[in-house]
């Protein structure tokens, strides 16, 4: 799910037009539901669609090269007067970029978390010159610039004061169990009668927490291992782990989701004053069903939300939901969540639009 920073509404800038949603092909055997979920999740965001655009020089790979083959899909979003558009190319290219490792190869399923994650980093590769992936400041480079969340994770012990050292890392998507997402949901339910505008980020930070842990001195207190935000990214992507495709939380997840996240309450700290006071709203989420990904988008210039399965594109909500704060997005009434199999895969929430 994708996350876009808020000012105080979600009210439109003048923007250039988006042309109308258009749906991806994926004939039988090519199992491309995955990367026709990361590339509509992609395109609908504005902050990205926009800063592509801008971009008009890169690291090119020939027929391999990722970025020309987005590039490529994008100009065709805006001009094609086609209603359903191939990613054959960015599909290709996929496969050729990640051959070593066997991942994302023509003709077989992968995860569209992990798809769009890639397909990010690639892009860093292609835009940020010799900048490393881990320490990237590249003013240019849209992952990090509006993705990226720098982050380092430490053990503070409140008993002895002992902390373990810091460890800084950067990622393009925060993943949560939603096995501990639930759990986490039952506790907060069962010491909170009514939900409050907090609950929902905190309810993640708990979720991330991992397994308890000795204290660096050993003086006996089991803590949990607490992760610290040192920017304020404008796009925000959750990714929920299935423990299997049979689990049986896939209702419970549904009902513990929410629209409006805070930075703040996502995280042990924040250290940007900006990043304090952000507010995000559910713009995106891509779902799994019967091995196959779909994908809910809130459309920006029309102010709906779509449904898109591959190349079937339709309204699936005639409110202006994102009017609203949290805006009131109840997926199980739009119908589509009839069945307690569809898994929620990953949640995109941003500030201000889409």
């Amino acid at each position: 799910m994708s996350w876009k920073r808020n000012g105080g509404g979600m009210q439109p800038r003048p923007m250039t037009s988006i042309a109308p949603s258009k749906g991806l092909s994926n004939e039988p055997g090519q199992n491309s539901c995955f990367l026709n979920s990361a590339l509509q999740v992609l395109w609908h965001l504005d902050i990205f669609r926009r800063s592509v655009r801008q971009l008009t020089t890169h690291r090119c790979m020939g027929d391999s090269c990722i970025f020309c083959a987005l590039k490529s899909i994008f100009t065709q979003f805006q001009y094609s007067s086609e209603k359903v558009l191939p990613s054959d190319a960015l599909r290709s290219a996929l496969a050729k970029t990640f051959q070593g490792e066997q991942r994302f190869q023509l003709g077989i399923m992968d995860d569209a978390a992990e798809c769009f994650e890639n397909i990010l980093m690639r892009i860093h590769f292609h835009i940020a010159d010799e900048s490393r992936e881990d320490v990237c400041t590249a003013s240019r480079c849209i992952p990090h610039q509006k993705f990226a969340m720098t982050l380092f994770e430490q053990c503070v012990c409140s008993n002895c004061g002992a902390s373990s050292d810091p460890l800084p890392f950067i990622q393009m998507v925060h993943y949560i169990s939603t096995t501990s997402l639930c759990n986490q949901a039952l506790k907060m339910l069962e010491s909170q009668k009514k939900p409050t505008p907090s609950m929902f980020g905190q309810l993640l930070q708990n979720a991330s927490m991992g397994d308890l842990r000795s204290c660096p001195s050993r003086c006996g207190q089991q803590l949990r291992m607490a992760r610290v935000l040192l920017n304020s990214p404008e796009i925000v992507t959750i990714g929920l782990v299935w423990d299997s495709e049979n689990s049986d939380l896939a209702e419970d997840v549904i009902h513990a989701l929410g629209t409006c996240l805070r930075l703040g309450d996502l995280f042990y700290r924040v250290t940007e004053e900006k990043a304090q006071r952000a507010e995000l709203y559910l713009v995106g989420m891509v779902c799994y069903y019967g091995k196959h990904y779909s994908t809910f988008f809130f459309q920006t210039k029309i102010r709906r939300w779509m449904y898109f399965d591959d190349a079937h594109v339709k309204e699936v909500c005639p409110l202006p939901l994102h009017n609203l704060h949290p805006p009131p997005v109840d997926l199980i009434d739009l119908g589509y969540f009839h069945s307690t199999r569809i898994f929620t895969h990953q949640l995109v929430f941003n500030g201000s639009e889409a």
